[in-house]
């Protein structure tokens, strides 16, 4: 498996509403600052709340792990950093690109030892 892989899995999971697939990707000590919820999440039972709430919102997500960022750490440690739109139906169709970085350790069976995903902030955009 690749940390490409994992992301794609991630995605696969998230877009099926598979919750039992993406939870058995975060590490039991993995943390998550998620996109649409003001806290950090650092537990498994927190994790899974904040997917459930997700998957009943009929969330779903567009990925491009070929345009990610790929910076090695260890053997088996890589951080994954790019961008995914989300779509929310109880939003109108809304869509929502975002910004992730993955902490992703394929020595363990459950990859994910951090994620970070948050809304591009374009009214801030400095570039202007």
């Amino acid at each position: 498996m690749t940390p490409e892989n994992v992301i794609e899995k991630w995605a696969d999971y998230f877009n099926a509403g598979d919750l039992e697939g993406i939870t058995s990707l975060y590490h039991r000590d993995s943390t998550l600052l998620p996109t649409f919820l003001p806290k950090l999440l650092s537990s498994k039972e927190q994790i899974s709340g904040y997917f459930i709430a997700a998957i009943e919102g009929k969330a779903s997500i567009e990925v491009n792990v070929g345009q990610s960022i790929k910076k090695v750490i260890s053997e088996d440690a890589y951080l994954m950093t790019g961008s995914y739109v989300f779509c929310l139906p109880s939003k109108g169709e809304e869509k929502y690109e975002s910004w992730y970085s993955f902490l992703i350790d394929l020595s363990v069976d459950s990859p994910i030892r951090h994620h970070h995903s948050s809304r591009v902030p374009f009214d801030f955009d400095l570039s202007h």
